[in-house]
């Protein structure tokens, strides 16, 4: 068999990634010790890739697609295809694992030193407060209503001092809850060597800023953003340290043992300090400074379970793909083929017209159950079946009119079908690399 200029190119390229993944790979091994993908690190996907294009193009080489070897080129394909999947699989585990897509909210304060350090670190910021209340915070439920809103309750309590004078209010406000903001329900009141603790009980609809732009692989911050009712009071929030037996963020301090979380894993949850500028006085004429205010924030940090919404969107896309796929086989060998079962361009057409009203379902399904504005990673699937869908139709098209392009097919218009499988694999797996790991 004859070897061509492309083939000696492809087995170039094919030791030139071999090198690659040693390098790679001996690099990474030495640093890590280890082979782990929960890293989530570029290197582990430089190295998943420069593996995928070693195998892509050694099997280019080896087994020399072209006209004269239809064989050849069904095993590319079949090589490419489990490739390029085996690829796919691999980075979604990465990004299952690492957990490297989740947003920070403020600065973790999870000890008397990291408050010091902090408080420290930003001396104006702190400066104007003279008082600090203890305040402790206890998460019983949470629930996603729409994309906007989430529904809490649970237990937050302060502690007042003999330091503070007793005209300073007694209170907690949740400044991003839609009803009842400054009126939590005094749930205890109680006095011990001087110190006065009360508790209150709150429970309502909190709107804050999700980001689904990933979804299935998300991650969500819920937070509760606590201030004290009087804004001029001096009062400092402080998160109560002694309240909790342990505040590292992995321990999930703060909530309920028996907590529910309907389709969504605990990551951490943890108290941060964030500061903030105000650009507006609130019509109190306490002036502005170059200081900006910290604030006191519980974030109870969730991932969504991905399993429920692959299956439920996944399969179904499956599916589409290889009814497309063997319609489009069955429209390749119609011609060739010694008994004709008589399918016609407008058959496919009609075919392809009610898999894209199944696309067209699935995808209105996507955004209905996230109902969010930005386009998120998982409609890119239904979004490249349709792509997929016309490409297929206008194959039909062409080959019914006998306009032959080279891109598009030689005899047999074989070229369409083996190409299928690898270039759906494909765009699926440069449109997850484009969204998780390039910026």
């Amino acid at each position: 068999m004859t070897i061509r200029t492309p083939h000696r190119l492809a087995l170039a390229v094919s030791i030139a990634f071999l090198v690659l993944v040693v390098i790679l790979g001996n690099a990474y091994y030495r640093e890590n010790g280890a082979w782990e993908l929960g890293s989530g690190s570029d290197q582990v996907m430089l190295l998943i890739l420069a593996i995928l294009g070693c195998v892509l193009a050694g099997s280019f080489a080896l087994l020399r697609p072209g006209r004269g070897n239809p064989d050849g080129a069904r095993l590319t394909s079949i090589v490419w295809s489990i490739a390029l999947l085996i690829a796919l699989v691999l980075t979604w585990r990465v990004i299952v694992l690492s957990n490297r897509w989740v947003a920070e909210v403020g600065t973790t304060i999870d000890s008397p030193r990291a408050l010091d350090e902090f408080t420290a670190a930003h001396p104006d910021a702190f400066a104007p407060y003279t008082y600090r209340i203890p305040t402790g915070v206890f998460l019983q439920s949470f629930e996603f209503l729409n994309s906007s809103n989430v529904e809490m309750s649970g237990f937050v309590w302060q502690k007042y001092g003999p330091d503070i004078p007793d005209d300073v209010q007694r209170g907690v406000v949740f400044p991003e809850q839609l009803e009842n903001a400054y009126n939590p329900v005094e749930a205890w009141r109680v006095e011990r060597d001087g110190v006065e603790e009360i508790g209150w009980y709150f429970s309502g609809t909190f709107r804050q800023n999700f980001d689904y732009r990933l979804y299935p692989f998300d991650s969500q911050n819920i937070w509760l953003r606590l201030w004290h009712p009087e804004s001029v009071a001096s009062v400092l929030l402080v998160p109560d340290f002694d309240a909790y037996r342990d505040l590292s963020p992995t321990s999930l301090p703060g909530l309920d043992t028996k907590f529910v979380y309907g389709g969504w894993d605990p990551l951490k949850s943890h108290f941060s300090y964030e500061l903030l500028d105000y650009n507006v006085d609130f019509g109190l004429d306490y002036g502005f400074s170059d200081a900006p205010d910290p604030e006191l924030f519980f974030t109870l940090t969730v991932v969504r379970d991905f399993l429920s919404p692959m299956l439920e969107h996944l399969v179904l896309e499956i599916v589409i793909a290889i009814i497309l796929f063997l319609l489009l086989l069955l429209m390749s060998q119609e011609s060739t083929a010694e008994k004709p079962i008589g399918l016609t361009p407008f058959d496919l057409i009609v075919a392809s017209g009610a898999l894209l009203f199944a696309v067209i379902l699935d995808h209105n399904s996507i955004r209905s159950s996230i109902q969010t504005q930005s386009l998120t990673y998982l409609e890119w699937f239904p979004l490249t079946l349709t792509v997929f869908i016309v490409l297929v139709v206008v194959s039909s098209v062409l080959k019914a009119k006998q306009w032959r392009i080279p891109v598009l097919g030689y005899t047999g218009d074989l070229v369409p079908v083996f190409a299928y499988w690898p270039a759906l694999l494909g765009a699926f797996l440069v449109i997850t690399l484009r969204t998780f790991f390039i910026a």
